[in-house]
């Protein structure tokens, strides 16, 4: 193809991509991101000269354009293009902004600002993609994230152009380490807090340019690590491979053009990581916009300078929008002082200020600090929805009638504090439960105990005083619930807090701030309470600046020498940097030094210049949150500075001998990490196995920092990772390594190929269930010599207890994390040394008494629990009972042995009702006959028949179950002991029917609207669900969509019902019922239906699919059931939670949990005591830090003299005389005593394999033939026997599964207990010892059999 007929096709697709719709069209301008305005397209100017977006593309012309430009733009969107159908990615996930309302074009002309507008082509899924975040903060505070800008600060890096302009099969993901320059390198905490603001869903990122002068020296990224896995990760996916090569097969005439134009680009941008952060961005969330804009512009911005400008309220002019929150990452005092000051100008004008977070981290140290303006207003301080208490009684006190005693039930405790304000909910007829009745509220003045305090009843006017008494006191006031109230918070600007008394730089006074515990939030109770420790980091951050002022550069660890400007030489320095920087701590704390003190300094000193991963990550989590909470009012925010530091990982590190210069480990993947704990933890990280337990939220964070922290990057290292599910879109808002054309993919082999962006490390991704199954990867030998430390980021207990289990059997660490909203908790488990998992245990989660669910509901999670069992035996349970027995009717001439097989297995109760359930839903087929099941008659029909039983199931469930409930036990009856039957949790029921508004003269009530509109919806889904069953699952989607039933169709259907049915008569309670009759009646109704052979579908729930009905459906049947019992209704999305037990979950949390166990998994690694190691108990809501050290393993046994813990084993060995699989019973029980050093006066009581006996000296101590008999053979015979004794007929010496042919009258189940049996490496036996004389018994530590043979030397 020749270079004009290139051109030719490039004019040809310009003008077919004018038809383009204009959002879309003009974000495909190819996969230069990097060149001046819009790829050299000059911007359309208006009549006042100001530059102005792109916002359509038919203003886009060819004038200005070389040929060579114009095709390169055009040919490389090919090349996009085809790039996202091979790869998957997003080619328009990030383009130019074309909506005008958000529009952050410069309101200045010149080219310099080189402002940037990264958005997504279409507004995204906000309900799925959010939809585990949402229960955690909720749909207001939601919102409001989504309207929120968040203004980033802090060192960018650079693009590195020789690596752009690389070829290679692997594009960027050969780009080792050691090709970064440190200049290039962003701040990795910078990357971490823009990850985690982008995953929360903030509607828009504006990124600061600015890096000259002084902030440049103060951060330093060749010690990065995780700014540099950042880097890569980021270059790898906005530069994929394809992509290169599609560019590279471009002529060579044409690419010498292309060359120059894109040096002159680089020339402009090579100093600009924010475009590269912006794309990455973009990738993570397509959802949110992504700005660049320099620092001046953000603090003219933040000032509200140039507002009197004529043409200030432009569309086009940049503005913070109406949320915005200000960030400061890894910057100097200085620089934080400058945009605090900005923050707060607006307060000189009564305007509330933009909130202010700054977040850095130097070494194992680091600072946070928030000032959200002189009137913050918390709405809500921990984000727990108030529990609802059930009352026994309330007692108004005779002289006060204002001050009244509440009783909590029996068994019930209350969660109120003196001071907190409560309101009473009671139970009443429909009307008053529809619009929350006429209840006050109430402030507690005293709390007398756990179940009883007393309140004082808010004053009202005389005429409803009365009134309010008398609800209190009539008995309809059953529980009560705390009131949240929103509180205003008052914040200190930063220059407040450091100098009080000027705005110049003074500092002289800060130690006197250091001291005041109000400005302080504990984040370690260990830690934070001790003051010496707070002044020392504080003064060390002070310092850190005036160090880097005087020296142009951050400390070294020790070396005395000092580099010369422009020069590759150094010169001899009297003092070490270390000694200065003690030095300029001194002076700025105006304190001498000491031992404490002086240990904290040194280490500062010493690690300051590098990044520490763990940490880096922990301060983007928590910076991150305070960042939603300046956002959304939601959660207490920091009150202001939070200190939290790791230095314990730095104990027993010789500075000596451990570390080397930079140049010696300048390949290095974690340079920074070296340089702060050496070369062996380096080394021992890189070549350990660790295993992670899933792929998920927490599974995605580990890989990432384990990857930057170089895990698993030598020969013999590995990260190890499964994960049997798959990507769901609710996944994305958490699991920063999956994209949107991810979804459908199985996790963990999505997480590998993303992972490898990061570093070259070694990853082998699994789908397979960690668990104990015959067959998979995890056996013995994975869990014995595979792997070395295992990470757990796993949803369920079950098999946190499994891994947990073989941890402990073969001496494995073990790091467990999890989440719940904002609240997260590690535990570590260290070999040897801790207790497990599994050696306590949280209560199990009550289950609801069926009692309850069936007739005695107060609390609407037991209505929606009993809606979602209602939705699981309509559509799944009875279309496969349905299913079972069709056939079986079917071929019966007479069905009078079915009805008694019925009675005889079921009783006549349940089989009345399964004979009524199977003629209902095999009883709609004889209208079918002759008609197609995609012929439009049917479909009619089957929605007509639904419709029918819809209604009559909702007569049933809500009025005529009711009205007999009531029969039975009367709003007054009294129960056995003469108490009222209707009291404590019980609430009397009221019976629900539709009623036709033009039903009678008489008005239908507020209430009855409300009832009539439930129970349409309730038919309508129900309806729907119902045709679902009997329609042919392969229709296309066409035909699909006359499933679907209107609301209309419910309400015509309800009013034809409610104008021809009347009140069914009630039966003569006293007549006998014929239940064969009954039975047989049903099934003869089933029996023509069933002729047909129809196969129902089946309906499993499925929470995340709104257009599915299935949530719908239970909302309406929960509320409906809440109406009659009085009880508050839910919306959709609560129910959702409930039904679906949903998780709430957020990527702060996650990013915290997962960063702490990367922590403890370096202290294992280094092999720290166990008084270092922590386990953590964290809110980030309130906030709470809670770390503990690990209880010492427990001992379980102790013989003469010597004790045991869980950890311990005695093993057990075959030799070349007497090998494992044919050592005897009694050789083997020699060889315990021996191992074991019993004496004389101890010996075997007793020996059993899991739950199976093998011996009991009081029955087989004389039984030769036992004795005799091989160890295995033995096992195997007790497995068998147990199994099934009668059937088995197990010859004695049944020889090794696998080697022989198995018995034949052997089932296939005990065929597959021998075959795992015999491919097990060890068996483990419990061994108990008793003291002749006494008789007293002892357990021994679990015996470990191992049946390796041993090789001869």
């Amino acid at each position: 193809m020749t270079f004009i007929f290139r051109c030719t096709v490039a004019s040809i697709l310009l003008v077919l991509s004018l038809h383009i719709d204009s959002a879309s069209a003009s974000s495909r301008f190819g996969p230069r991101l990097f060149s001046r305005g819009l790829m050299g397209i000059e911007p359309v100017k208006n009549a006042n000269s100001r530059e102005r977006p792109i916002q359509n593309v038919h203003h886009v012309t060819t004038w200005g354009l070389s040929k060579s430009r114009l095709s390169r733009i055009l040919l490389g969107e090919v090349a996009r293009r085809s790039l996202t159908a091979i790869r998957g990615g997003d080619a328009d996930s990030a383009h130019v902004n074309t909506d005008k309302k958000n529009s952050s074009s410069s309101s200045s002309s010149s080219s310099q600002t080189k402002e940037r507008q990264f958005t997504s082509k279409k507004k995204d899924n906000d309900d799925e993609r959010y939809s585990r975040q949402m229960y955690a903060l909720g749909a207001r505070a939601h919102g409001l994230v989504r309207s929120t800008t968040a203004i980033l600060d802090g060192p960018m890096g650079k693009i590195i152009k020789s690596s752009i302009s690389q070829n290679g099969e692997h594009g960027f993901r050969s780009l080792h380490p050691g090709q970064q320059n440190g200049k290039d390198i962003p701040s990795g905490l910078l990357y971490e807090m823009a990850k985690n603001l982008a995953l929360s869903g903030v509607g828009r990122i504006i990124l600061v340019r600015n890096d000259d002068g002084f902030d440049a020296q103060y951060f330093d990224g060749t010690l990065d690590d995780l700014g540099a896995a950042y880097h890569r990760a980021a270059l790898a996916e906005v530069f994929p491979e394809s992509e290169k090569r599609a560019m590279n097969e471009r002529d060579e005439d044409e690419m010498e053009v292309e060359d120059e134009d894109f040096s002159d680009e680089m020339d402009d941008e090579k100093e600009d990581g924010a475009v590269l952060l912006a794309e990455y961005i973009q990738r993570l969330n397509p959802g949110v916009q992504v700005d660049v804009l320099t620092r001046a512009k953000i603090l003219e911005l933040l000032r509200g300078e140039n507002q009197d400008d004529e043409d200030w309220d432009d569309e086009n002019t940049v503005s913070l929008g109406s949320n915005p929150v200000m960030v400061c990452i890894d910057r100097s005092v200085a620089s934080m002082l400058e945009v605090n000051d900005a923050c707060r100008f607006r307060c000189q004008t009564d305007s509330q200020s933009v909130p202010f977070v700054s977040v850095k981290t130097a070494g194992v140290y680091s600072q946070l600090f928030c000032d959200f303006g002189p009137s913050f207003v918390v709405v809500d301080e921990d984000g727990e929805t108030p529990r609802s208490t059930l009352i026994d009684n309330i007692e108004i006190d005779d002289e006060n009638n204002q001050i009244v005693t509440v009783n909590c039930l029996d068994g019930e405790r209350h969660d109120v504090s003196s001071g907190d304000l409560i309101e009473f909910q009671g139970e009443s007829g429909p009307d008053e439960a529809s619009s929350g009745g006429s209840f006050p509220r109430c402030e507690v003045v005293a709390v007398k105990s756990p179940a009883c305090f007393t309140v004082k009843v808010q004053k009202q006017d005389e005429s409803k005083e009365e009134s309010l008494l008398n609800t209190l006191s009539d008995g309809r006031t059953r529980s009560f619930a705390r009131v949240k109230v929103t509180r205003t918070i008052s914040f200190s600007s930063l220059r407040e807090i450091l100098q009080p008394d000027s705005h110049t730089d003074d500092d002289s006074k800060a130690p006197e701030c250091w001291d005041n515990d109000a400005l302080f939030a504990p984040s370690d109770l260990d830690k934070s309470f001790d003051p010496q420790r707070r002044k020392a980091i504080m003064a060390s951050m002070a310092a850190l600046d005036k160090f880097v002022t005087k020296y142009g550069r951050l400390p070294n660890r020790s070396s005395k020498e000092l580099p010369v400007d422009g020069k590759d030489e150094s010169v001899k320095a009297k003092r070490s940097d270390v000694e200065r920087f003690q030095s300029l701590v001194r002076k700025v704390s105006n304190t001498e030094s000491s031992a404490s003190l002086d240990k904290i300094v040194t280490q500062f000193a010493s690690t300051c210049r590098a990044k520490f991963i763990p940490l880096q990550a922990i301060a983007g989590a928590v910076g991150a949150q305070e960042v939603l909470k300046a956002a959304t009012g939601l959660y207490n925010p920091v009150r202001q500075f939070l200190l939290f530091d790791c230095d314990e990982v730095l104990e027993s590190c010789d500075a000596n001998s451990k570390y080397s210069d930079l140049d010696d480990y300048r390949e290095l993947v974690a340079k920074g990490q070296t340089y702060i704990l050496g070369n062996e933890l380096s080394q021992k990280l890189a070549s350990s196995r660790i295993f992670l337990v899933g792929a998920g939220a927490i599974g995605c964070e580990l890989l990432k920092n384990l990857a930057s922290m170089g895990a698993g990057t030598s020969k013999q290292g590995c990260l190890i990772v499964t994960d049997m599910d798959t990507i769901e879109k609710s996944n994305l808002s958490r699991q920063l390594l999956f994209r949107d054309i991810d979804v459908g993919e199985f996790k963990s082999a999505a997480a590998k190929a993303s992972v490898l962006r990061f570093s070259n490390c070694n990853v082998e991704a699994h789908t397979s269930r960690v668990g104990d199954e015959e067959d998979g990867p995890f056996d013995d030998d994975f869990w014995s010599t595979g792997c070395d430390v295992v990470l757990n980021a796993l949803d369920n207990v079950e098999a946190r207890l499994f891994v947990d289990s073989q941890c402990v059997s073969n001496g494995r660490g073990l790091i467990d994390a999890g989440t719940l909203g904002p609240k997260g908790n590690v535990q570590v488990v260290v070999p040897h040394l801790s207790e497990s998992y599994g050696s306590s245990s949280d209560p199990p989660e009550p289950d609801i008494p069926v009692c309850t669910l069936k007739n005695f509901p107060y609390d609407i999670s037991h209505t929606i629990q009993w809606a979602r069992d209602l939705f699981d035996g309509y559509f799944n349970r009875r279309p496969r009972q349905a299913n079972d027995h069709v056939a079986e009717i079917a071929q019966m001439e007479d069905l009078t042995d079915f009805a008694h097989m019925l009675i005889r297995k079921f009783g006549e109760d349940a089989a009345v009702d399964m004979s009524e359930e199977l003629g209902e839903d095999l009883g709609v087929f004889p209208f079918a006959v002759g008609l197609d099941s995609n012929d439009p008659e049917y479909i009619a029909s089957v929605k007509m028949a639904s419709l029918k039983w819809a209604i009559s199931h909702a007569d049933r469930l809500f009025y005529t179950t009711i009205v007999e409930l009531l029969k039975k036990h009367p709003a007054d009856s009294l129960d056995e002991d003469g108490a009222p039957f209707w009291t404590g949790s019980r609430r009397v029921p009221s019976p629900l029917k539709f009623t036709a508004l033009n039903a009678g003269e008489d008005e239908v009530s507020a209430q009855q609207v409300m009832i009539n509109e439930s129970i349409a919806q309730f038919v309508q889904f129900a309806a729907r669900l119902r045709m679902e069953s009997f329609l042919a699952s392969d229709q296309s989607e066409e035909e699909s969509s006359h499933t679907l039933v209107s609301l209309e169709d419910a309400l015509s259907s309800l009013e034809k019902h409610a104008s021809v049915t009347q009140d069914k008569k009630e039966q003569d309670a006293d007549k006998e019922r014929d239940v064969l009759a009954a039975i047989l009646e049903k099934l003869n109704g089933a029996k023509t239906g069933a002729s047909f052979l129809p196969k129902l579908n089946l309906v499993d729930f499925e929470k995340d699919d709104e257009t599915n009905g299935h949530v719908s459906f239970v909302t309406a049947a929960s509320n409906l059931r809440a109406m009659a019992y009085g009880i508050p209704t839910a919306d959709a999305m609560e129910t959702r939670r409930v039904a679906g037990r949903i998780v709430p979950a957020m990527i702060t949390t996650t990013g915290l949990v997962s960063a702490l166990s990367c922590l403890e998994l370096i202290k294992m690694l280094k092999g720290l005591p166990l008084v270092l190691h922590r386990n953590a108990f964290v809110n980030l809501a309130l906030p709470f830090f809670a770390f503990t050290c690990p209880l010492p393993a427990d001992q379980v046994s102790e013989i003469n003299g010597k004790t045991f813990t869980m950890w311990d084993r005695i093993v057990v060995k075959g030799s070349n005389k007497a090998p494992a699989d044919t050592m005897t019973l009694k050789k083997f029980i020699d060889k315990v005593k021996k191992q074991a050093q019993l004496g004389d006066d101890m010996e075997i009581s007793n020996i059993s394999y899991g739950p199976y006996m093998i011996y009991a000296n009081f029955l087989n101590s004389e039984d030769e033939e036992l004795l005799g008999s091989p160890l295995m053979d033995t096992v195997k015979s007790a497995v068998i026997s147990e199994e099934d004794s009668a059937e088995t007929g197990l010859d004695e010496g049944v020889e090794e599964a696998g080697c022989t042919k198995l018995d034949d009258n052997l089932t296939e189940e005990q065929k597959a207990v021998l075959s795992k049996l015999s491919r097990k490496r060890y068996l483990d036996f419990s061994v108990a010892v008793e003291l002749t004389e006494t008789g007293e018994e002892y357990e021994l530590p679990p015996i470990r059999f191992i049946r390796e043979k041993i090789d001869p030397k």
